[in-house]
């Protein structure tokens, strides 16, 4: 999506994923093309993006139609590769965020695993509004974790059926891990294998209590009984 990559970090870190598709959202199509991956869907407003670029990939597409149109002629095959990328403009003026929007399109082509780069930078308002979106994944079945430089951020809630995690310290993220309440009271906290843990401790937003844990044995486990965490693996 639209907000900070860094093209070195992200050219490194998709090398570790297996991915079927990639979505690119609005100017994430300028990261996408930058990194060289060629999206199955490009989605959004567009006022961000790049115009010359997104008029390429336009151009192309409808080059590729045209190709496609023909070829049907001979064989089932042609559509089907036709409909494998896909551009969807919305109007600026909506109600959804245009990340929200890629997501309702995973949620469509039943995702089980999203995983989101650039949802983070400046815009704090783009930031918390992204971070506010793994709910929408928790509540559609989706794993999902934003992913920059410094951060890898899940959620952790109860209401979904989902009330544990657990972390391979081997594959951990960074050094740190904060637990941050996302709902006023989160009960029954239960962590092991971290420095600092808790055994059905109650945490409350605005404390500071579970903020920058380390992980300590083997594996990490992390579990509650009710409410909402965000689960923070930090690299200094």
């Amino acid at each position: 999506t639209g907000g900070g990559i860094d093209t070195c970090f992200a050219k490194e870190y998709i090398k570790t994923l297996s991915y079927d598709k990639v979505f690119a959202v609005d100017k994430g199509l300028e990261y996408a093309d930058a990194l060289g991956l060629v999206p199955e869907l490009i989605i959004g407003d567009f006022d961000t993006v790049d115009e010359k670029l997104l008029d390429r990939y336009e151009k192309q597409l409808t080059e590729a139609d045209k190709q496609a149109a023909d070829a049907v002629r001979q064989t089932a095959e042609a559509d089907k590769q036709s409909q494998s990328v896909r551009i969807i403009r919305h109007p600026s003026h909506k109600d959804q965020t245009d990340t929200e929007l890629a997501l309702y399109c995973a949620k469509e082509d039943n995702a089980s695993r999203v995983t989101i780069l650039g949802a983070t930078g400046s815009r704090l308002d783009h930031v918390l509004a992204n971070i506010g979106l793994l709910l929408y994944a928790c509540r559609s079945g989706m794993d999902a974790a934003i992913i920059d430089e410094h951060n890898r951020i899940r959620l952790l809630t109860s209401e979904y059926g989902v009330n544990e995690v657990t972390i391979d310290k081997a594959e951990q993220y960074g050094t740190y891990v904060s637990l941050i309440p996302v709902t006023p009271v989160v009960s029954g906290v239960i962590t092991k294998g971290l420095l600092y843990s808790l055994d059905n401790a109650v945490i409350e937003q605005g404390n500071g209590l579970t903020v920058s844990n380390e992980i300590i044995e083997k594996t990490a486990r992390i579990q509650i009984e009710s409410g909402a965490v965000l689960i923070i693996e930090s690299r200094d």
